[in-house]
């Protein structure tokens, strides 16, 4: 687990890659919108409507929450 920034954020490694898809999902169906985005976030601004994203880079993907709420789910749900 990670905190950058005041970002709620979870890096998963090249081994759950495989997951990532599932995990969007649970993110739409629980969350509300989200996407992909180019790099990791360092503020919420001009993010909005979107709750979450997700980037990747060399296989590791990090997901990122504008809400505590949401951030703890996801990591009990995946971590």
């Amino acid at each position: 687990m990670i905190f950058q920034n005041n970002i709620n954020s979870i890096t998963f490694g090249k081994e759950s890659y495989h997951l990532n898809s599932a995990m969007e999902q649970w993110c739409r169906d629980n969350i509300g919108q989200g996407r992909w985005v180019s790099g990791r976030l360092t503020t919420w601004e001009g993010m909005e409507p979107n709750l979450w994203v997700i980037e990747s880079m060399f296989g590791n993907t990090t997901f990122m929450f504008k809400e505590d709420k949401d951030y703890f789910w996801f990591v009990l749900r995946w971590s």
